[in-house]
């Protein structure tokens, strides 16, 4: 069997779409050695994602075919002929919730991470707003087989997209536990503190700096209330690329006059992410709706604390491995890193809780389960 995978909309590795796709493809081929996959992305993201398998078969196409609206026409058009081209049985749609085709010859799996449209007001434009709350739902329905990464997207994709229940399956997302491991905090603090220039002692979240879906302004004005009622010198680091509306997280800052108590390292690399975690003295992560929470789940497995918000699937992914609060309620969040920070029992209790709960999810068991699919709907 030939599966052909379209590696389009991952955000060149600076997602959780694209952790997705890296490590879910990286792995079909060790778990399906009598299978072939093919690969199609554009020229500048090539040689990123050859780096995932060298039995993955990369087929690239010039980069203009990546822009958004190029990219919607390319997959309606184009993408069917090179399945039939390349002799794929099957197709992988491993960012469905922005692109997917409408016809592909062939039985077709996608994978739906959120619908966050639905519940952040002004993320997108107009443009993206009616593609992905008209367009997209309609062809998710004609999917052969659709992967939801937990079970508030699921529910989504049956009371939204109209999905018919009976072909969905959750199949969790997972934190590479070869690389998010425990380690000696005092020497990670000292390893970020020379590589970044990071203080010992700080708050760690990582999302792109995107507003409001993210929620950094509340989180900031959380932080300042923090210091206030504690007294403690922590700093608030936050780890993302500049993204929609950063300009209103970075007018926060100065409003409140935390320049120099807010720090800003940008994308921070894959390589550096796990002593990162390690260094941190808590893992904020306020988002105001996330499909899944992969960064929830490195923390955990590196034994750093998590605190979060109370919504879509963080409860899933968090468990009663950490606090959870309103994220929009400033005074919540400030109360959570109060307790995360200063009642050491509770650290200890909600460190050994997460690295057992992030054991519980693995790329392995994940991609395991995708074959598993790929396979059902090519029979």
């Amino acid at each position: 069997m030939k599966i052909g995978i379209s590696a389009y909309a991952t955000d060149s590795g600076k997602s959780g779409i694209s952790q997705y796709a890296e490590n879910i493809i990286g792995r079909l081929p060790d778990i399906a050695p009598g299978q072939e996959f093919v690969v199609f992305v554009n020229e500048a993201d090539a040689e990123w994602v050859r780096t995932w398998h060298p039995r993955l078969q990369v087929v690239s196409f010039p980069d203009w075919t990546a822009h958004p609206v190029a990219n919607i026409f390319w997959h309606l058009t184009a993408f069917p002929l090179q399945l039939r081209r390349h002799g794929c049985d099957v197709v992988f749609m491993p960012a469905g919730n922005r692109r997917l085709g409408w016809f592909y010859g062939m039985p077709s799996v996608g994978t739906v991470h959120d619908f966050s449209q639905l519940h952040v007001p002004q993320k997108y434009d107009a443009f993206r707003m009616f593609y992905i709350m008209r367009i997209l739902p309609r062809m998710m329905r004609r999917l052969t087989r659709v992967i939801s990464v937990s079970e508030s997207t699921q529910r989504d994709l049956e009371s939204f997209a109209g999905v018919d229940p009976g072909r969905i399956r959750v199949i969790y997302n997972g934190a590479d536990l070869n690389r998010f491991i425990t380690r000696d905090r005092a020497a990670a603090k000292s390893a970020i503190t020379e590589e970044l220039g990071l203080p010992a002692d700080f708050v760690l979240y990582i999302a792109r700096l995107e507003h409001p879906g993210k929620n950094h302004v509340r989180l900031i004005e959380a932080f300042s209330r923090f210091r206030r009622d504690t007294g403690l010198a922590h700093k608030l680091v936050l780890v993302g690329s500049r993204w929609n509306g950063a300009e209103v997280i970075e007018a926060k800052v100065k409003e409140l006059e935390l320049d120099e108590e807010v720090i800003f390292p940008g994308f921070v690399s894959n390589d550096t992410l796990p002593v990162l975690y390690a260094a941190a003295d808590a893992l904020v992560f306020p988002s105001l709706f996330e499909g899944f929470g992969i960064p929830i789940l490195e923390a955990m497995a590196c034994g750093t604390p998590v605190c979060a918000s109370n919504v879509s699937s963080i409860p899933e992914v968090v468990g009663d491995a950490g606090i959870l609060f309103d994220p929009l309620d400033p005074e919540a969040i400030a109360d959570a890193l109060g307790l995360i920070l200063t009642d050491q029992p509770l650290r200890d209790r909600l460190i050994t809780a997460g690295i057992a709960q992030a054991s519980r999810f693995t790329w392995d068991d994940a991609a395991a389960a995708v074959l598993q699919e790929l396979e059902g709907a090519a029979s």
